[in-house]
């Protein structure tokens, strides 16, 4: 029996909304994770193995967390496998090799990819941005970026000089300039995010009181 040891992983950022194609070896694996971050420096996704069993964590384009477990045999041998979000059976990604999932993507009518996704030369300051982007990744994987209305699910917006965090369900909005390093300042003292149900405000107006 012959194993490739390169394995391609395609998904879509919910930051940018741009493709991001991660090419690894089945070495390097294992139990501590292995992180998918796209070229929009969103840290999207990682990839960790428990015994004979392989985990994807990843987002769905809504920024909700998705998290699939395969067994052994299937992640390493398959050809391509389709990555699918099991409460509403959206297709967030493929696994397989190198050509296939390139074609998959290429020819799939549910899983389309943006052609236009933010590269870091297109950010006014890319430093800052980058830094505001991983301050924004640490509290969301806190849980601390939340919306007060009954169905929260709030996803990021990325554009050349700030970021908009926005919940799909009553569309509220926070706008948080990313383009000076006094921008990059005020996002490090945050400690939590709490947007108002279906409200649009910008990051000065709506979080003095966390400061």
């Amino acid at each position: 029996m012959i194993v490739e040891t390169q394995r391609t992983l395609a998904l879509q950022c919910p930051a940018c909304q741009g493709t991001q194609f991660h090419e690894f070896s089945i070495f390097e694996v294992g139990p501590q994770p292995h992180p998918l971050q796209c070229k929009c420096g969103f840290a999207h996704g990682q990839v960790s193995r428990t015994g004979s069993r392989y985990t994807i964590d990843a987002f769905s384009l809504a920024g909700e967390r998705v998290r699939l477990i395969y067994p052994a045999k299937e992640f390493l041998r398959a050809r391509l496998m389709s990555l699918i979000e099991p409460t509403f059976g959206d297709t967030i990604g493929f696994l397989g090799r190198d050509k296939d999932v390139s074609e998959a993507v290429s020819h799939s009518e549910c899983f389309q990819f943006g052609s236009d996704g933010a590269e870091l030369e297109d950010f006014e300051n890319p430093d800052v941005m980058y830094a505001v982007l991983a301050r924004l990744q640490r509290l969301a994987g806190e849980g601390k970026i939340t919306c007060q209305c009954d169905h929260p699910s709030v996803g990021i917006d990325i554009y050349p000089d700030r970021v908009e965090l926005v919940c799909s369900f009553c569309g509220s909005a926070v706008v948080i300039e990313a383009s000076a390093p006094y921008h990059q300042e005020r996002v490090a003292r945050l400690h939590e995010i709490v947007m108002e149900p279906s409200s649009y405000a910008s990051l000065g107006e709506c979080l003095k009181p966390l400061f």
